[in-house]
């Protein structure tokens, strides 16, 4: 007689609810060859529950698959780094470019002195509130931002003492998850206030980089938004 096979101890098998995550064959559902969570769709660059790279678009797991998948994998693993692409690989050579782009949108060229204190670097960007430069601060040695108010912002009178009003309540606020506010002052009859320059990618950048963010992640970023919000509240 034909024993049973024993099973073997060094392979992991599907979890209690791998019913309820995998579909049927027929389905062709995409999953993560990673940790086997279903995808949203075949050309996903990224899974959506352990943030590893998905490499192919693979359609519901065969028993040999399920035997493989590491189901240890969680939101919680490091964000994977950037797949190279033929964008990224090219964008060094461009930024000089993109730089002289938004520059000549702008009001103010590089090189421009502010207050006899600001030197304008570079446009950071431009919309309905005004438009944000990084400059050197030369007093003080180090990178500022510098916010320009739009026009009619600046001949209103009501609305310039109202911006006033938040630029001395924001000069109150310190807090890590808050930019310090320093200064501000008039040039060429703009209305502008500085404060502190950080140099990073911002939410929309990222979510265009790795799309759907994992919940972790995105639950530690709403904190600290709140937590800088708390901060302005507690000041007025």
């Amino acid at each position: 007689m034909m024993s049973t096979p024993r099973p073997r101890s060094d392979v992991r098998g599907p979890p209690p609810d791998a019913r309820l995550r995998y579909p049927v064959a027929g389905n062709f559902m995409p999953y993560c060859s990673f940790c086997g969570t279903a995808l949203a769709a075949a050309d996903v660059r990224f899974c959506s529950d352990c943030g590893k790279p998905v490499s192919s678009a693979k359609t519901t797991p065969s028993p040999d698959d399920l035997a493989t998948i590491d189901y240890s994998a969680t939101a919680t693993s490091p964000l994977p780094p950037r797949p190279p692409s033929s964008s990224s690989q090219r964008s060094s050579s461009r930024t000089s470019a993109s730089i002289d782009y938004l520059v000549s949108e702008g009001r103010f060229l590089p090189g421009r002195l502010i207050a006899g204190r600001y030197r304008i670097i570079a446009l950071l960007g431009k919309g309905g509130m005004g438009e944000v430069y990084r400059a050197d601060d030369l007093t003080l040695g180090q990178a500022v931002a510098i916010k320009f108010l739009p026009e009619e912002a600046t001949s209103h009178e009501g609305m310039l003492e109202r911006f006033k009003n938040e630029v001395r309540i924001a000069r109150r606020v310190s807090h890590p998850n808050v930019c310090r506010v320093y200064d501000v002052g008039d040039v060429d009859g703009a209305t502008f206030f500085t404060m502190e320059y950080v140099d990073g990618e911002d939410l929309a950048s990222l979510l265009r980089r790795i799309g759907r963010l994992p919940s972790d992640k995105a639950v530690e970023i709403a904190r600290q938004i709140c937590a800088g919000l708390a901060a302005a509240h507690t000041k007025g």
